[in-house]
C-alpha cells in the first residue's frame, strides 16, 4: 500500500471525494468551493533526478558496462535517461539516496578526465572491489542497467533476435557463430 508521503495530495478523503464526483454525486454532495479543493494539481517533479555532472558519470559507466559494438550500447539505447527517470518517478527515498551516493562514488573515480582505456580499467577495478564485498546497491545498479538496456527497443530488437510471432518450439537448434539470443 502507498503511504500519503508517496502520493502527494492524495489521501483517503480526497480519493473518496473524487470517487463521488466521478459517479455524479459531486455537485450534490460537496459544499460550495469543495470541488476546487478536491481537484488538486500534482506537484511538479524536477526535470532530472541526477545533476548534469552525475548524468555524465552515469552515461560513461553504463556505456562501459554495455559498450557499442555491432549493436547499440547502453548510451545509444537511452539507459542513462531511463535510469534517471526511474529514480525520479519510481524509486523510494532510500533507493534514491543509495543510487545518488553510488553515482557520486563513481564520479570520484574522475572518469571524465581519464583516457578511454583507463576509464575501463578504473570501472573494472571498482566493479571487482564492489563485488568482492557484495555491495547490494552496486549489484542492483548493474541489474537495473542490464534490465533497462534489454527492455529498450535497441536491446530487444538489435542485441537480441526478435520474432513477433514465434514459430513452433524446437528443442534443438543449431547455432551459427553470428546467432543471438531471443528477446521473447
Amino acid at each position: 500500500m502507498f503511504s500519503s508521503d508517496e502520493l502527494p495530495g492524495l489521501d483517503r478523503r480526497s480519493l473518496l471525494r473524487n470517487a463521488i464526483m466521478l459517479v455524479g454525486g459531486g455537485l450534490a454532495a460537496t459544499p460550495g468551493g469543495a470541488i476546487a479543493k478536491a481537484v488538486t494539481k500534482p506537484k511538479k517533479k524536477p526535470a532530472r533526478f541526477f545533476s548534469p555532472a552525475q548524468m555524465v558519470v552515469l552515461a560513461t559507466v553504463t556505456d562501459i558496462i554495455i559498450p557499442r559494438t555491432d549493436t547499440p550500447g547502453a548510451k545509444d539505447a537511452g539507459v542513462p535517461q531511463n535510469f534517471d527517470a526511474l529514480m525520479r518517478n519510481w524509486a523510494s527515498a532510500q533507493h534514491q539516496a543509495q543510487f545518488n551516493a553510488l553515482v557520486d562514488e563513481l564520479g570520484g573515480l574522475g572518469l571524465a578526465k581519464l583516457p578511454a582505456g583507463q576509464r575501463i580499467e578504473a570501472v573494472r577495478k571498482f566493479d571487482a572491489d564492489k563485488l568482492a564485498v557484495f555491495d547490494e546497491t552496486y549489484v542492483k545498479f548493474k541489474e537495473l542497467v542490464l534490465t533497462l538496456y534489454y527492455l529498450s527497443e535497441a536491446g530487444a530488437t538489435k542485441e537480441l533476435r526478435y520474432e513477433l510471432i514465434p514459430g513452433k518450439w524446437e528443442p534443438w537448434t543449431e547455432m551459427a557463430p553470428d546467432a543471438r539470443a531471443w528477446a521473447v
